[in-house]
């Protein structure tokens, strides 16, 4: 692109010449390349635009991310997102020994603190309800919480081990059902099916509370459980359980039907005592300590949560192989200290647990967990980054309409200096 700059040349001075009485001046037209220097000026702009929108993006993310994170992921890839002590500041508002967590399909976070107060956060980790329960037998009332989970509608249940009851409660915190389960620890739901880990056995009930199905005992015998902390339903309707002090998973048909022990080696024979096994000067083979709380990623694994390897465990649902381990013993952000419950939340693709001990619950990611981009989508809008971006977002918009116009300048004082020189030529 050129500019034609009308001025009488230096080198031909102007001519008169007379016709018809009138003189006509001789003009000639100086060119002058402005054009490669304007686009070298408009490219260092634009230069400086980006590194600025770099830094800032930069600035947002550091100022953005939770105090504590830490500075990297932890070994095997896990991640923590962010962790989640109360409702408040004062100590009657933080968390007391959470032991289970439970996410709703609407995202929020259910616990349950100090045995008898259900909380609900949501996925920001903001207090979305707060359900205190008396404590006593009576209708209405809790004993002692061990376990819990959320149906497809959002009905919490709840695994009452002091009151012998799982009770079914709304989301706005009102107790609808109780049915009578004998020290139930832990639950499962899938459709309208309540799978029940128990002190004595495993029981499936409706969630109208009907009775579909119950096997075992307690002790070690391959039949039997000592009360299990874990329970889980994957994808072919088996039923996953952390026979939690016999130190192993086990895996049931939904009548009931053994599937397998793993590991193969904790099988005992039936006669062989409610100890046996626990001593430890035998070979147990076994990589659990208090194999607890249970989980299914979007992947379709088992994910459990191990108090005395203060660790998550992935297990193969097909033959219960242990195949990954992430955590260690700890206090800071992405540690934990005996964790006791986990759930997966599948439209962020994130992992609640239950830091028991640590008064908390922390949400962290973890590897191959079968997310989707949408699910990476939702948990980046439940930080503060969107609302950051929001103005970087406006510059960029800003940097692009104004190279969009200087174009349309450029191309128009093209064309007008085109038809200028076409016309006085």
């Amino acid at each position: 692109m050129t500019d034609v700059k009308n001025t009488s040349a230096p080198e031909t001075p102007a001519t008169a010449v007379p016709q018809g009485g009138h003189y006509e001046t001789e003009v000639t037209y100086e060119v002058i390349e402005s054009g490669p220097s304007r686009r070298r000026v408009l490219a260092a702009v634009l230069v400086v635009l980006m590194i600025l929108l770099a830094v800032a993006g930069v600035f947002v993310w550091n100022i953005s991310r939770p105090a504590g994170a830490p500075a990297e992921a932890a070994a095997g890839g896990m991640s923590w997102v962010r962790s989640i002590y109360g409702w408040g500041d004062q100590p009657a508002e933080l968390l007391q020994t959470p032991v289970d967590a439970a996410v709703a399909p609407n995202g929020t976070i259910w616990t349950v603190s100090g045995k008898t107060t259900l909380v609900g956060f949501n996925p920001d980790g903001t207090l979305e309800r707060l359900v205190p329960f008396e404590r006593g037998d009576e209708d209405g009332k809790v004993v002692s919480i061990e376990g819990m989970d959320v149906g497809d509608d959002g009905t919490i249940y709840l695994a009452d081990f002091g009151r012998n009851a799982v009770h079914a409660v709304s989301p706005q915190g009102e107790m609808e059902l109780s049915i009578l389960v004998q020290q139930p620890s832990e639950v499962a739901v899938r459709g309208d099916r309540i799978a029940v880990a128990a002190a004595q056995g495993i029981a499936v009930f409706t969630t109208d509370g009907e009775l579909v199905a119950q096997w075992g005992s307690r002790g070690n015998a391959a039949d039997q459980v000592d009360i299990p902390h874990g329970i889980a339903w994957v994808d072919d309707d088996t039923i996953i359980v952390a026979d939690t002090h016999n130190r192993r998973v086990k895996a049931y048909f939904p009548d009931g039907r053994l599937k397998y022990i793993a590991p193969a080696a904790m099988e005992v024979a039936p006669d062989a005592g409610i100890d046996a096994g626990m001593d430890s000067t035998e070979d147990t083979s076994t990589p659990y300590q208090l194999p607890s709380g249970m989980t299914v990623d979007g992947s379709g694994r088992v994910l459990l949560v191990d108090p005395f390897v203060f660790a998550i465990m992935a297990v193969d649902p097909a033959d219960g192989e242990l195949t990954e381990t992430w955590g260690d013993f700890g206090a800071t952000d992405g540690t934990f200290a005996y964790p006791t419950g986990i759930d997966y939340d599948a439209e962020r693709d994130y992992f609640v647990v239950a830091d028991t001990a640590n008064n908390r619950l922390q949400v962290i990611e973890l590897p191959d967990s079968g997310g989707s981009a949408l699910a990476g989508a939702k948990r980046a809008l439940d930080g503060p980054v969107w609302l950051c971006s929001i103005p970087l977002a406006l510059l960029l918009i800003a940097i692009i309409l104004w190279i969009s116009k200087r174009r349309r300048k450029d191309d128009d004082a093209e064309i007008e200096s085109d038809e200028s020189g076409t016309q006085e030529a």
